[in-house]
């Protein structure tokens, strides 16, 4: 190979590396109009601030997403972040079933669940993003947004990407005024939005999909115990493929396999239930239950 030619494909081997590890490089992408609607029911604008509250996905958004699969098997991971993880609410439904989180469907108060403006309690964004994800989200507005702020403002969050990854929780951080400023703006770009839907689909959804062999309605509840660990995910997956009803046994295992807890069953099994009912009610086919 030419001296130049290596030269370049170094060159461009290396900015695919850097581009992959920002997070703008992905297995798949989000149809931009299931992005556009997502955020528009989240209250996001270009001047929204950490306020948000009672988020509901639209019924038609719902109906589109399930729907939509199996052809599309990832957008519909955006109803286990939305519906179990961040516990929205579903709006417009004539035909919306008994909500499984009696509350009728309602989205989280302020005090509750999550919002994709949060960034000054539990985290930033819709999945509270902490330590390490956190840093990559940081990477991300360093690459893309540098004009958030000047050359200290960068040096400091670059500085503060290491140390999220090094030991420091967003705890430590969460009141420092550049810290905030780069939240919040970072959080105004549309794209950066996009960025942790899809960060969270890579991360939480896809192994779950993965670990479900395929069982949707099983990986719409996998998907929000992966996100509190990968372990207990995959544990909670091992013990649902051995039973009748995977569902109910993969919440049973968010109790009681390692890592998991008793306060999980009041606090979220009703959330996490939302997307499943959801696709039992809008699917075009049956629901599948492996024996």
């Amino acid at each position: 190979m030419l001296p130049m030619l290596k030269q370049s494909f170094a060159a461009f081997a290396l900015a695919a590396a850097f581009s992959i590890i920002a997070g703008s490089v992905w297995a798949d992408s989000l149809d931009p109009s299931v992005v556009e609607q997502v955020l528009e029911t989240g209250g996001w604008s270009l001047t929204a601030d950490d306020t948000n509250q009672r988020e509901q996905l639209t019924v038609d958004l719902v109906k589109r997403i399930v729907k939509d699969y199996p052809t599309d098997t990832r957008t519909i991971g955006l109803l286990t972040l939305t519906l179990g993880a961040a516990k929205w609410g579903v709006r417009d439904g004539a035909t919306l079933p008994t909500d499984p989180a009696n509350d009728n469907w309602r989205g989280p108060t302020r005090a509750s669940g999550k919002h994709l403006m949060s960034y000054k309690i539990g985290g930033v964004g819709i999945p509270h993003l902490d330590v390490a994800p956190l840093a990559k989200f940081i990477d991300y507005l360093l690459t893309k947004h540098s004009e958030i702020g000047g050359t200290a403002d960068q040096q400091y969050m670059s500085n503060l990407a290491h140390r999220l990854r090094t030991g420091t929780k967003y705890d430590q951080v969460k009141a420092n005024a550049i810290f905030r400023k780069w939240m919040l703006e970072g959080l105004r770009h549309k794209d950066a939005q996009e960025w942790i839907l899809n960060y969270w689909l890579d991360t939480y959804w896809v192994p779950a999909y993965a670990a479900s062999g395929g069982d949707v309605r099983l990986a719409l509840v996998l998907a929000r115990i992966w996100n509190t660990r990968p372990q207990l995910g995959a544990c909670a997956a091992s013990q649902a493929l051995k039973s009748k009803d995977h569902v109910q046994a993969a919440l049973q295992a968010y109790v009681d396999c390692p890592g998991g807890r008793r306060a999980y069953e009041a606090r979220r099994w009703g959330w996490m239930k939302r997307p499943v009912v959801l696709y039992d009610t809008y699917a075009n086919k049956p629901a599948k239950t492996r024996k």
